[in-house]
């Protein structure tokens, strides 16, 4: 008798530290899925186009960037080429590929409420680290393309 009932102690001890253990896992998992799905993200609102004097007609989806850009540049107009949203966190690379055949990567270095610093490369032709604030418009000039030039335009999510 003495046997089983230590048997029985053991047993439940025994379930006791495994279901003790289990939750131990299954609350480290959770912790991690909570910090991964809490990680601060960056919205960049990422334009192509091309700054032309051949054609007179502005892309309504680049409206913003001419009234950058009338007053620095002479073009007759602007034809938008590829637009992306993207969403992304701490060093976590995005990759574009030009109509030059050239890739625009961007990774965020530092990610923070306002805004964030990013990493920004065109393969060949430009790498360079700058900070961008909500709501900002940065604009990079890139090459030439067709009958004008290429151009960037990145907008931090607000």
């Amino acid at each position: 008798m003495w046997g089983k009932t230590l048997k029985m102690r053991l047993q439940t001890q025994s379930s006791v530290l495994g279901l003790a253990v289990a939750s131990l896992v299954i609350g480290c998992l959770a912790a991690g899925e909570v910090r991964a799905d809490s990680a601060p993200s960056f919205e960049l609102d990422v334009m192509v186009a091309r700054l032309t004097s051949k054609h007179s007609k502005i892309d309504k989806a680049a409206k913003r960037l001419h009234a950058e850009l009338k007053e620095q540049f002479r073009y007759e107009g602007i034809r938008v080429v590829e637009t992306k949203r993207v969403r992304l966190v701490v060093d976590e690379i995005w990759d574009l590929n030009l109509p030059t055949r050239r890739r625009l990567r961007i990774r965020p270095l530092v990610v923070e409420k306002g805004g964030a610093l990013i990493s920004v490369e065109i393969s060949g032709l430009v790498q360079t680290d700058l900070r961008i604030e909500k709501g900002q418009l940065v604009i990079i000039g890139a090459e030439t393309y067709r009958d004008g030039k290429l151009v960037i335009a990145l907008q931090a999510g607000g």
